[in-house]
């Protein structure tokens, strides 16, 4: 998968008002996870990347991406680690309950792998047991190009769907992708809270 050409691709199927792009995400208290390889945002301003110094508040993103070459179980192990690490974005922040539990969605796009399946379901489902993993720390889609896809079931708790959609994997991608990216909602951001020099300034 060459990153540029998914960031081209993924730029057509996302609702016309978000972004996406190779940014980092941060919170207000600073924290800024390693691992999502693209970023889909809301552009607040046109000049909101450069603003924030190549970040991109918490309160602004729809969802992470992160692409995988090759998946097998150490590399799945990995990506799900970066996930539920990522997935904390805000969880340290001064704020209100309602800041506390912004639902990032994450999205795992595989180029290949030898799994079977019923195979990759039963790793991603031991994972997270073996960690004791929250399941609001989940991945919500898992896309291997040209096969299928894994969708976290939120009926119930530790559930997840695989698919083998074959030459559909790409459609259904974009349209389980949507449902998430679909729902619009008012950046409710504070800049203050993203200022972290103490500087007196003469006040007259």
């Amino acid at each position: 998968i060459d990153l540029h050409h998914l960031q081209e691709s993924l730029s057509r199927i996302i609702p016309s008002h978000l972004k996406v792009g190779p940014v980092k995400p941060i919170d207000s208290s600073g924290f800024s996870p390693d691992g999502a390889d693209l970023v889909i945002y809301d552009e607040y301003c046109p000049d909101i990347v450069n603003i924030m110094g190549g970040y991109v508040p918490c309160e602004l993103l729809y969802g992470m991406v992160h692409v995988v070459q090759t998946l097998n179980r150490d590399s799945l192990m990995e990506v799900l680690g970066k996930i539920a690490a990522a997935k904390k974005l805000n969880m340290f922040a001064a704020g209100s309950e309602e800041e506390e539990t912004l639902h990032i969605p994450s999205f795992i796009v595989v180029s290949s792998t030898k799994y079977e399946f019923q195979e990759l379901k039963n790793d991603i489902i031991n994972y997270y047991l073996s960690k004791n993993i929250e399941y609001k720390y989940e991945l919500d889609i898992l896309m291997v190009l040209h096969k299928g896809i894994v969708v976290k079931n939120w009926r119930e708790k530790r559930s997840f769907i695989a698919l083998e959609t074959n030459e559909d994997t790409f459609m259904w991608f974009f349209i389980l992708m949507n449902e998430y990216l679909d729902a619009r909602r008012e950046p409710n951001i504070d800049f203050r809270k993203y200022v972290k020099k103490e500087v007196v300034y003469n006040e007259y």
